[in-house]
């Protein structure tokens, strides 16, 4: 390449007019135009500036070292395009669809974790930041929607030139017959092409360029690049039927865990078996083992596969984790009404029948509470017909308290400090007396009862404390 081929050939590349270069240089249009003739040469200091310009050596300008490029850059097509309404209307089709799709899937999300919060009292600070990040994330969906119609629209405003050379192809996009944006890429660096039907989607650098087909020549170097690299062409009819498998798959393998857990709190709001109740876990296995299946189908036909296979894997685990805590500890629990009757005769309080008792026996392991040491712990859960009988009854006796007075707080155990109670009482098992400090100081076995009257419950622990008489 000569001088004046080089020259012309950085001065396009960067999208320059004649007269916008000589502009930058400070000399006429003319004087470009005879240095792009050959006709003459640009001085030393115009050759700096121009070096500057286009970030390339002196030598280069001049002709030296560049025959190595000349090859590559030879130009084997051109096209312009330029888009109609209906055009723009169905390439906007095809951006949002993508904005589309994430919003749902977020949306989906949301609601459903706001609703486990909701359904299993978690804390409204919890539930308002999931609410808040639901409002945020719909408010930037609906930007990025927003920012896709005003490219659309964009679309038909302006017209496009491809040049297509033996390594790269340049994109020039004109307004009002005028350049304001020049690019290069090499299709090596093309990260995906997507085809529409009547148009190929060129995805670089997280943009969108496209082309239409029918202008396409039959041989075009693009046509070979996609036939060389068919892992990053996806067909329109089958990509997206994969997709929607992939996405569905996706979804419902991030959907499982939500759903395990609200149907386990479910079902457990119906037996108060809460680990028993963890096998349920392995029912939404075959969504997470499904989509990771399809994932490595995915990579096997050169599609994207990564989510599902890394999500897949991940959520299978953790449902499979959840699921084994039936099996490994489910003798935790003690379901005998052993520990009512023992409470009955010592205390001579008659309970009501219960629909079930979950008893946990503390003696088995290293305990780290806060005072005393705790024998055992029984939840006690009855319908609700006799939980309205047997609030009537103890709002009438003198043993059941609605709180703790300051001066017992030391002899109670540490379930007291939870609260969420309606009333309790303190036993002393020693001295046969309802919530009264012992009179002399020493080790004192205790039962302390709670009675929850909206969740249809009662807690009672057996604990032992060494108290000290002051």
């Amino acid at each position: 390449m000569t001088t004046g081929e080089t020259i012309k050939f950085y001065r396009k590349k960067f999208g320059l007019s004649q007269e916008e270069l000589g502009q930058k240089l400070l000399i006429s249009r003319q004087t470009v135009s005879l240095w792009e003739k050959d006709q003459t040469l640009p001085t030393i200091d115009n050759l700096i500036r121009l070096r500057d310009i286009f970030n390339v050596s002196v030598d280069e300008l001049l002709g030296y070292g560049n025959d190595e490029r000349e090859d590559e850059e030879i130009l084997s097509e051109s096209y312009q395009f330029c888009y109609s309404e209906d055009e723009c209307l169905t390439i906007y089709k095809f951006l949002k669809s993508s904005i589309i799709r994430r919003t749902i899937i977020f949306s989906i999300l949301c609601l459903f974790l706001i609703l486990f919060f909701i359904a299993n009292h978690i804390s409204d600070i919890l539930i308002g930041f999931i609410i808040g990040t639901f409002v945020i994330g719909t408010i930037s969906n609906i930007k990025a929607l927003k920012k896709t119609v005003a490219e659309a629209k964009k679309i038909s405003k302006n017209s496009y030139e491809y040049q297509l050379f033996n390594d790269f192809l340049t994109i020039k996009i004109f307004k009002n017959n005028d350049i304001f944006e020049s690019l290069k890429v090499y299709y090596k660096d093309i990260e995906q092409i997507q085809d529409i039907g009547k148009y190929l989607v060129i995805h670089f650098e997280g943009q969108s360029f496209i082309l239409k087909k029918e202008n396409l020549t039959f041989n075009s170097a693009l046509y070979l690049y996609m036939n060389r690299n068919s892992q990053k062409v996806l067909k329109r009819e089958k990509a997206d039927k994969l997709k929607i498998i992939s996405n569905v798959l996706f979804v419902l393998s991030l959907l499982s865990i939500p759903g395990f857990l609200l149907l386990v709190s479910w079902v457990s709001s119906l037996n108060n078996l809460f680990i028993e109740n963890t096998w349920i876990c392995y029912l939404f296995t075959p969504f997470s083992i499904a989509s990771t299946v399809f994932g490595f189908y995915l990579k096997y036909k050169n599609y994207k596969y990564k989510k599902n296979i890394i999500s897949g894997v991940i959520i299978t685990v953790i449902l499979c984790l959840y699921g084994s805590f039936t099996f490994i500890f489910s003798d935790i629990y003690d379901h005998s009404s052993k520990p009512v009757i023992r409470v009955e005769q010592l205390t001579g309080i008659d309970i009501p029948q219960s629909k079930q008792i979950n008893t946990q026996d503390w003696t088995k392991g290293v305990q780290d509470v806060s005072r005393g040491y705790i024998y055992y712990t029984s939840d006690i859960y009855f319908d609700d017909d006799l939980t309205k009988d047997f609030a009537k009854q103890i709002k009438t006796d003198d043993r059941w308290l609605s709180s703790v007075p300051n001066d017992l707080i030391g002899i109670t155990s540490p379930f007291s400090d939870y609260g969420g109670y309606d009333y309790l009482l303190i036993y002393n098992i020693d001295s046969k007396e309802y919530n009264t400090l012992p009179e002399d100081g020493g080790n004192y076995s205790f039962i302390n009862m709670f009675f929850n009257i909206e969740q249809s419950k009662m807690i009672i622990v057996e604990y032992e404390i060494n108290y000290a008489k002051y």
